[in-house]
């Protein structure tokens, strides 16, 4: 996205390719006293694809990385020890962290009987491997990204860190765009950024609403922050974790403290179904983001109304199949392959997915499960990251 339009938070597109070169080698000079760590929440299933292989490959020549911490989720014992042979090549700079390991899950157990985690999901694999990055205190900065993508190259975790390692940004997304030989990301074209209008045209401009709208590939991944800002962030242990993280930094930093930059020209991972319910697939990603985007509303001190509810999905489908148009108009200019009945159906398909998170947000009314953060956890059981940090290590 090489233009030079600064929206509220901070922009950094990439304009030349050629300074990758300079930003490395001013990495690696900062990063010797700023050491980085990089998590990554992975299934075996995640580990095992070729994407994992260019990612680690990449990881081994990345000089300003120190650490590279992989959160193996819901893997047996025997997916634990082919995975330790996945991640060889890593050498020292690579930790395993095996969630499933016996002793890690009673620990895990008695922090949820005192304080409630949420289901298992993408959001507690990532919570869990803070908990021990944050209690083995090897790293000043934290870089997150996922196990599946496959256009990885050393540019994206150089342009991803800059910002906060060498700019002293305190909070950095990433951002990018979704093509191959058609437009992907249907639920951040189709969903998000229609959602984000809709409610802002019901609501008016509240300031939550304005920062949430300003960031041009919101349900990315990808971002990089401090350790110590990682330590006060409650994470959603569902498909909102990505929202979840943005309304929580919101709270946590001022706004011109926050950036985004583009990581890569072009990104493509594994690619969701849109799911036959609202349960599965990318409906439960749709009704997951739009729950959470109703509990922190209702905290701002929005009374959501069944009528404001009926009102936000007409406004929605509205707005979503105006952007099918300009998507459409898009994909013509670049020859890409554009199939106009299944973009329609896809809308279609997330308007009922608002009506679960209608349904959901009444229900619970305290909306996506957020994991505490870890300062908390520390003041509530006082040594259990330690705890946690040996149980790790003993199954390494």
């Amino acid at each position: 996205m090489p233009d030079i339009f600064q929206n509220r938070v901070p922009t950094f597109p990439i304009l030349r390719e050629e300074a990758r070169e300079r930003l490395e080698r001013s990495l690696l000079r900062a990063t010797r006293k700023m050491p980085v760590g990089v998590i990554i929440p992975a299934l075996y299933s995640d580990l095992a694809a070729p994407p994992m292989k260019r990612i680690i490959d990449e990881l081994v020549r990345m000089e300003f990385i120190h650490r590279v911490y992989i959160s193996l989720d819901k893997a047996g014992e025997e997916e634990f020890r082919r995975a330790r042979e996945i991640v060889a090549p890593l050498g020292e700079k690579g930790v395993l962290l095996w969630n499933d390991n016996p002793r890690v899950q009673a620990i895990v157990q008695k922090i949820e009987a005192m304080l409630p985690l949420g289901p298992r999901g993408k959001g507690r694999a990532v919570w869990t491997a803070l908990g021990y990055v944050l209690a083995k205190g090897e790293v000043t900065v934290l870089a997150f990204h996922d196990a599946d993508i496959v256009t990885y190259d050393r540019g994206f975790l150089i342009h991803l860190l800059y910002p906060v390692v060498n700019l002293r940004y305190q909070f950095a997304k990433g951002f990018y765009a979704r093509y191959s030989d058609r437009l992907f990301g249907r639920v951040v074209r189709l969903f998000y950024f229609p959602f984000l209008r809709s409610l802002r045209e019901i609501l008016g401009n509240l300031d939550f609403l304005e920062y949430m709208a300003d960031f041009r590939y919101p349900l990315s991944g990808e971002f990089a922050t401090f350790a110590d800002i990682a330590r006060e962030i409650r994470f959603p242990s569902d498909w909102g974790i990505e929202v979840g993280i943005l309304a929580e930094i919101y709270h946590l930093v001022t706004v011109p403290r926050i950036c985004q930059v583009e990581v890569t020209r072009r990104y493509d991972h594994k690619h969701q179904k849109l799911g036959s319910g609202t349960r599965e697939g990318l409906l439960k990603m749709v009704a997951d983001i739009a729950r959470t985007f109703f509990t922190h509303l209702s905290a701002l001190g929005l009374v959501l109304s069944r009528e404001f509810f009926h009102t936000l999905k007409l406004t929605y489908m509205n707005h979503a199949r105006d952007v099918v148009g300009v998507y459409e108009a898009m994909a013509r200019m670049n020859d890409l392959r554009y199939d106009l009945h299944q973009e329609l159906t896809a809308v279609e398909v997330f308007a009922q997915a608002l009506n679960q998170a209608f349904e959901d947000f009444h229900r619970y009314p305290f909306g996506s499960p957020l994991i505490p953060n870890w300062r908390r956890v520390e003041v509530a059981q006082e040594g259990v990251m330690q705890e946690l940090m040996e149980a790790m290590e003993e199954a390494r």
